[in-house]
């Protein structure tokens, strides 16, 4: 395989920004490849591979490399170790920095021993799920967590019967299969552009983790009812609330932040939804909501540890001191926000974390101070059941 230096050069400008800038990978890769429309389909796949790569495995390249983000060549030594384990003798374009064979092995079976290391994971991040998890349960989706994450969509019943979308699909030239227990969940057996699709700019699916889809089914709405999902963002689950319901009732989706919910809107008019009504989060908007819902969703912010294969540089972004920010916020919310459902109605409390101390820790709080709720049911989903790890818990509102 032959490379050109500018390519090159493009993934290394690209790991500088995202390491030394704190910008995101996919808006590097989204950005770098919109302004490069020229290059071709092979360069850019292996740009894009190569980027998302080097970040899930940063830590283990670093290791190997025996360098810092301090030291200016950094990110070609590291580019370098990347080029001579995936094309080796493959590779016709010298490496950025030579690599000396037998140094390479030693470093290789040194990182080996070395779990944070050879799983690509901050030390902080790597004790705090030993803690919680144990060893063995951490392990084992610390490898999942590591590989790409597959894509999975939501059929949306609104625009369609399962099958119908399934065979415009393969018309498409994409092939989808169901996966777990729900039937609009599909996978895709491999990973293609959707977007530009005629089916998705027709609303029949929606780009959505298996894990994700589970959340809405948990909270279970029936048609007719009032339901606020309180921590809406773009309102993917908002969205599927609304064909559990068959378009039928009302959603108030909320959010602190307005933009997201202005893609809401947008999503809410392709998917053929019209019971979504957004709403932004001020002073007095939980107030003045008090005691109506018969349904809400607070799928609150989290560490996203349990999306970390779908996210692989958030690891590199979060610190242990953000996370107890945010497992204070969660209990906040949920404290705050419950006072929005009606005697009788239903609570849904989820993450996509899978660490106790953000999700059955907070259950517990919660409850040994609002005698009002009980606990119907609750489940932690592994990403090593095949999607996003994710936590939910349904709450009861006594009558």
């Amino acid at each position: 395989m032959k490379l050109h230096s500018n390519i090159l050069s493009a993934v290394t400008g690209s790991l500088k920004k995202i390491f030394s800038d704190g910008a995101y990978a996919d808006d590097i890769v989204r950005n770098l490849l919109q302004s490069n429309p020229k290059w071709g389909s092979r360069d850019r796949r292996f740009i894009a591979g190569s980027i998302y790569t080097i970040v899930r495995w940063w830590k283990r390249y670093l290791y190997i490399a025996e360098t810092t983000e301090q030291d200016e060549v950094c990110f070609e030594k590291v580019l370098s170790v990347y080029l001579f384990e995936a094309y080796g003798s493959d590779l016709e374009t010298p490496l950025p920095v030579a690599i000396k064979g037998s140094a390479y092995k030693e470093r290789v079976a040194q990182a080996a021993l070395i779990r944070a290391v050879e799983g690509s994971i901050p030390e902080w991040m790597d004790e705090l799920c030993v803690n919680e998890l144990g060893k063995g349960t951490w392990e084992k989706e610390l490898t999942v967590l590591n590989k790409e994450a597959d894509v999975f969509i939501r059929a949306n019943t609104l625009k369609g019967n399962v099958k119908q979308i399934i065979d415009t699909l393969q018309k498409e030239g994409v092939e989808a299969k169901t996966f777990g227990v729900y039937p609009e969940t599909l996978k895709l057996t491999e990973r293609k552009p959707m977007q530009r699709l005629a089916s998705f700019l027709n609303g029949m699916y929606e780009v959505q983790d298996a894990g994700s889809q589970a959340i809405a089914h948990y909270l279970n709405p029936i048609p007719g009812a009032k339901v606020i999902d309180a921590c809406a963002g773009a309102g993917g689950k908002s969205l599927h609330i609304a064909a559990l319901m068959k378009n039928k009732g009302q959603i108030v989706s909320m959010d602190i932040e307005a933009p997201k919910l202005k893609e809401l809107e947008r999503r809410s008019i392709r998917a053929g939804v019209d019971i979504v009504k957004t709403k932004a989060i001020t002073t007095g908007t939980i107030a003045s909501l008090k005691n109506s819902a018969d349904f809400l969703l607070l799928d609150v912010p989290c560490s996203g540890i349990g999306v970390l294969r779908r996210n692989p540089d958030d690891k590199w972004k979060l610190s242990k001191e953000r996370v107890d920010t945010l497992v204070q916020l969660q209990q906040d919310i949920i404290q705050e926000y419950s006072m929005m459902v009606k005697s009788g109605g239903v609570l849904v409390y989820a993450t996509c974390s899978i660490l106790p101390s953000e999700n059955d820790t907070q259950i517990e709080k919660f409850l040994a101070v609002n005698k009002q709720f009980e606990l119907e049911k609750k489940q932690t989903v592994y990403p090593s059941q095949g999607g996003d790890g994710y936590f939910m818990a349904r709450l009861i509102k006594k009558t």
